[in-house]
């Protein structure tokens, strides 16, 4: 009986000991909850390091490596949040990382690298598996290492998660980081399950949780019921399960009390959705707020921009080449420059042009304000010059009178600020009005159900969304958009494909010797795509038709020609005639 008592007793203090402690703030929990999580990644792939070295079966090494992939997956949104440069290591593209202010080639390493050796028809290389399988913890660890200096915020943790969610939809889905594997369906159902996890810690602060947690639960439900990854309806995962999953969450961060992340992105901190129409800000890459954009900056920058008086020989304008009609395309395989002669590369559209983080096709500008200054002064483009076009604004009437509106805390002109302007008219051109933004935002019968379908193969079996990313759906890597990528795809001197000739325009490389950067050229957005033929830096293909046909050839190397560093992965897409017709069909769908 007194062994009884005691117990009893024992139990009681237990009991009030843990009444009496105070609760664990939701930061804390979260703190403990990603360690542990950590703590376990690293533990699986210290296992499969073992089974590497014991040289298991591809079978048991791939089975293990998909258990690890679950389980990174519950750590991504605060490992790509605090650590971004270290996690770039660990599950970053398989591709070789330049640093070409350093002059330095790192070889790719994490998850994607490992995955590549794992799924192969090759005899699996066992030395650079263990190899790689080391490095990659080696690099956990730092995460680990650096995590306990980490001091938390609710802000922070609600932006990670937030974040998170649009990682999902536009790189998880598309199966942007499952190219081997193709598991990307089970993986997005560890995220919402981890996003689920994390936000109940906030039970007791988000005034509408159980509306959130009921919108996650059926988020889940969907996935669960999800066939598999070519047959999942991404349109539908995204505007009925996630855009209203991360509205629901701003409107409990906003009733919390919780401040937003102010950190002046491409992404602006409080975008509910990746589809509000002021989602992304076209002045966060100013370099100084001396150049915000006003009315009368972008009045003053569009009339210059058709002005041909700004050229050399005053019958060339900006215009020539970015005519609206044509969403700022010229029509013309290559655009006409100074004296109607034939350039090397075809014009690109303009719109959305501010939210890249660099211009031109070979990425050489840093600015807009650069860029308007590299056309003016090229010679075989406008010929021209900011000192002429200053004194033209200095000599005329109306130019005066709008220079000084546009800028009435200048005393003189300075060309810098003729450049900002001509720029400011540029970061005007973002409507996201065309019939799938009306989509993304809730108006179903913007879209048909073949551009439905189109957009599902889009992010789907075409892969076309591994590098136009959605919403943008240019080469901006999400969700964090500091970064434009630039691919080879090994693109044809011309449209037959049955005897093709690699384009010799050098792209990238022509402005160093890197040989990743041979023939690489800026991923550009395909919104306006219906308006802006012919397509590719050389307009080389008329129609999307053919683009669709050499895309779905694996490119230039799917073709048979040598293209040792295509980016593009070679395998053939083996779409059908009406799954390309679908995929067009979807494209369309992007005109403003």
């Amino acid at each position: 009986m007194k062994k009884f008592l005691r117990i009893v007793l024992a139990l009681i203090c237990v009991l009030l000991l843990n009444y009496c402690q105070p609760k664990k703030s939701p930061k804390d929990q979260l703190y403990s909850q990603f360690n542990q999580d950590l703590d376990s990644l690293i533990l699986m792939n210290e296992e499969l390091l073992g089974l590497a070295k014991s040289r298991q079966k591809e079978e048991v090494l791939r089975e293990k490596f998909i258990s690890i992939r679950l389980q990174y997956k519950k750590t991504e949104a605060f490992a790509e949040y605090f650590f971004p440069t270290t996690i770039r290591l660990v599950n970053g593209a398989p591709l070789d990382e330049i640093e070409d202010e350093e002059n330095a080639v790192f070889e790719p390493g994490g998850f994607q690298v490992i995955e590549e050796l794992i799924y192969t028809e090759e005899p699996i290389d066992e030395e650079e598996l263990i190899r790689h399988i080391r490095k990659t913890q080696v690099n956990m660890k730092r995460i680990q290492t650096l995590w306990k200096d980490i001091q938390l915020t609710d802000s922070q943790i609600l932006d990670a998660l937030r974040l998170e969610m649009f990682r999902l939809i536009t790189l998880g889905i598309s199966g942007f980081d499952t190219p081997a594997s193709g598991n990307a369906i089970a993986e997005s159902r560890v995220v919402i399950g981890s996003f689920q996890h994390y936000i109940d810690a906030y039970k007791d602060i988000l005034p509408q949780y159980e509306k959130l947690t009921k919108l996650t639960n059926a988020t889940v439900s969907f996935l669960k019921n999800s066939k598999s990854f070519n047959e999942f309806n991404r349109a539908v995962f995204i505007a009925d399960y996630i855009n209203p999953l991360c509205l629901n969450l701003h409107d409990n961060q906003k009733l919390a009390g919780i401040s937003f992340i102010r950190d002046h992105r491409l992404l602006r901190g409080d975008a509910a959705t990746l589809f509000d129409k002021s989602a992304f800000d076209p002045e966060a890459l100013l370099s100084n707020t001396k150049f915000s954009s006003t009315a009368d900056r972008i009045a003053l920058g569009e009339k210059l921009f058709y002005d041909p008086r700004v050229s050399g020989n005053g019958k060339t304008s900006c215009g020539s080449c970015h005519q609206a009609q044509l969403a700022f395309t010229d029509g013309l395989k290559t655009s006409k420059g100074f004296d109607d002669e034939n350039l090397k590369r075809n014009a690109p559209t303009i719109m959305y042009a501010a939210l890249q983080q660099a211009l031109f096709y070979d990425l050489r500008s840093p600015s807009l304000e650069d860029q308007a200054a590299d056309v003016i002064h090229n010679k075989a483009e406008m010929h021209g010059s900011m000192d002429d076009i200053a004194r033209l604004i200095g000599s005329d009437s109306d130019y005066k009178k709008r220079f000084s509106k546009a800028y009435p805390e200048l005393d003189y002109i300075q060309p810098v600020y003729i450049q900002n302007s001509i720029a400011a008219f540029v970061r005007s051109l973002n409507p996201f009005n065309s019939p799938f933004d009306k989509y993304m935002r809730g108006y179903k019968k913007a879209l048909t159900d073949n551009q439905v379908n189109g957009f599902n193969l889009f992010m789907g079996k075409a892969k076309c969304g591994t590098c136009h990313f959605v919403p943008l759906f240019n080469g901006t890597v999400p969700p964090d958009y500091q970064r434009t990528e630039s691919e080879v795809l090994g693109v044809t001197a011309n449209a037959d494909l049955k005897h093709p000739l690699l384009d010799h325009d050098p792209g990238r490389g022509v402005h160093n010797q890197f040989p990743q950067w041979k023939n690489a050229f800026k991923t550009i957005t395909i919104r306006n795509i219906a308006k802006t033929a012919p397509y590719m830096h050389n307009g080389a293909f008329s129609t999307l038709e053919e683009v669709m046909e050499f895309y779905n050839e694996g490119g230039g190397a799917g073709l048979g020609l040598e293209v040792p560093n295509q980016t593009l992965a070679a395998d053939k897409l083996n779409l059908s005639p009406k799954e390309i017709a679908l995929v067009i069909e979807f494209m369309q769908a992007l005109t403003d």
